[in-house]
């Protein structure tokens, strides 16, 4: 991994999935590791995109706790990136304008595919070009990881999950679902190890 061609994708790093929110599906030490990977996004300058959870009334899935309504889709505190967020929703008549200056999400959360759409699918396909290696981290792993982890595949990128911060709803399937990211060629690893290869690459 290098840190010039080297993407972080965090997955609905937000309140709602935090401790203390409507659906506390991560832990106190996979949140303070995803804090550890933004803070290190900043320092090393790394490009930073991914996916959040934004469900307007009537749209969250049934099987699950009532979670990330359209109103709540911020951050978490700590899990901000350096440069200025644009949140792409689904069923847009066409993408926005899109750069590098901006860091850019699309609203898919566990509801869909993050490139099932065609907006969303240009703004993936903006934030993977020019990348080697993407790292992807967050909640929930059986769901929203699960979906930005195979758009990756499909692009061929080497495709990093630092494990122990990313969270599951389902441990059961979370546990199949990291067994098929093994076997198609994903890279487990620990929010230490991707600290130390960068900074090794950047020094």
């Amino acid at each position: 991994m290098h840190p010039g061609s080297t993407l972080f994708l965090d997955v609905c790093a937000q309140r709602d999935f935090w401790p203390g929110g409507a659906w506390p599906l991560v832990d106190t030490d996979s949140a303070a590791n995803v804090a550890a990977l933004f803070a290190l996004a900043s320092e090393l300058g790394l490009r930073q995109g991914g996916v959040r959870c934004a469900h307007a009334p009537g749209e969250a899935r049934p099987d699950v706790p009532p979670h990330a309504a359209a109103g709540s889709a911020g951050a978490e505190p700590m899990c901000d990136p350096r440069q200025p967020v644009v949140l792409v929703a689904p069923a847009l008549h066409a993408a926005p304008a899109l750069d590098r200056a901006h860091a850019y999400y699309v609203a898919t959360g566990c509801a869909a595919p993050p490139d099932g759409d065609p907006v969303c699918r240009a703004v993936i396909d903006h934030l993977l070009a020019g990348v080697r290696d993407v790292v992807i981290f967050g909640a929930a792993i059986e769901t929203a990881l699960d979906g930005i982890v195979d758009a990756c595949l499909r692009r061929r990128l080497r495709t990093h999950v630092a494990l122990d911060a990313a969270a599951a709803a389902d441990a059961a399937r979370a546990q199949q679902v990291i067994g098929e990211w093994k076997r198609r060629g994903v890279d487990g690893l620990t929010t230490a190890t991707v600290a130390r290869l960068l900074r090794r690459a950047a020094n």
